[in-house]
């Protein structure tokens, strides 16, 4: 009996530093599950609890997308508690599932953590976890009414290279069609009828744009550039507005212009430069390149915009487009 009693006391000195310096480790960690098997889809819990010691803290694990043969479902919150001795339990918590039948492996875990002097060390569960992974039709159970998976539907990407092609194609034709258009529009102002149907605004902006190539006050020829101009103005009102202009003067064909209802804004430009052409013909007048540049870029002006306005009457009175 004295020779168990001894045998005991020996064995429990052999031992006792091993247990001391397990429960003396500054950082603990272990993982448990809340079952072993499991149905394919269904969900387990798994919870990590690290046991941190006075001063030493747990660096931010993130959020995993799988652990082993295992998916993370979703990340649950974390709960930390104070235990005696100045000890921190903190418990990550993991609904993880899996879709394979089968024994599924868990693996050991680790943690990294900051110890009190500010480095960096990691600590690991002991061992992992199996589950496993069972289907939902129990042995013998008839399966005859499950129906077997639908074939996926056909994707865009499986059409026809032609088909596929088209939409892009009549992009392609449509910005080309517009910029051909835009083209046409700056160089000769808006396009949106024939011109069997151009009224008087698109004959004048026509002679207009000739007059301005010649350039004519630049080579000192100012009577003839204002001679034409004049000229394609007042023949621009007759039809326009139905009024005699070739037998009237500037002044006259204000008031008139006016009572006719052009806009007031358009009638003073006409005005102001047929006023210039009949003191260049009549008086004498010199009139210097920049000032018929600028007059003349003022009236092609008001014609694009007397362009559009006529089109448009044109195309509602039904006019052929």
């Amino acid at each position: 009996m004295r020779a168990l009693a001894i045998l005991a006391v020996v064995t429990a000195l052999c031992f006792a530093p091993a247990t001391v310096a397990a429960q003396g480790a500054p950082v603990v960690v272990r993982s448990e599950v809340d079952r072993a098997t499991m149905a394919i889809g269904d969900q387990v819990l798994l919870t990590v609890t690290v046991e941190l010691a006075n001063g030493y803290t747990l660096r931010d694990p993130g959020v995993p997308r799988a652990i082993g043969d295992f998916e993370v479902v979703d990340t649950l919150t974390v709960l930390e508690t104070r235990i005696p001795a100045g000890v921190t339990r903190t418990q990550l918590r993991f609904l993880i599932t899996a879709f394979v039948l089968g024994p599924k492996r868990l693996p050991v875990i680790g943690v990294t953590y900051r110890a009190r002097d500010g480095t960096e060390g990691q600590a690991s569960t002991p061992t992992g976890h199996v589950i496993d992974v069972q289907s939902v039709v129990q042995p013998g159970e008839d399966a005859s009414d499950i129906k077997p998976l639908k074939p996926p539907l056909p994707l865009p990407g499986a059409a026809s290279d032609l088909s596929r092609l088209a939409p892009f194609v009549a992009i392609g034709v449509l910005i080309l069609a517009a910029a051909v258009l835009a083209l046409r529009v700056r160089r000769r102002g808006p396009i949106l009828v024939e011109t069997a149907s151009h009224g008087p605004a698109r004959a004048a902006l026509d002679e207009l744009e000739r007059v301005l190539e010649l350039r004519l006050p630049e080579q000192g020829r100012t009577r003839e550039h204002y001679e034409l101009i004049a000229a394609a103005l007042r023949t621009f009102i007759v039809q326009r507005y139905g009024l005699a202009a070739h037998a009237r003067t500037a002044r006259e064909l204000r008031r008139e212009l006016e009572r006719a209802g052009a806009p007031g804004s358009a009638a003073q430009l006409l005005c102001e430069v047929l006023t210039d052409a009949e003191g260049v013909r009549y008086e004498g007048r010199a009139i210097f390149p920049a000032r018929a540049q600028k007059s003349m870029r003022d009236l092609i002006e008001l014609m694009r915009k007397s362009v559009v306005a006529e089109e448009y009457e044109l195309v509602i009175s039904g006019a052929t487009a």
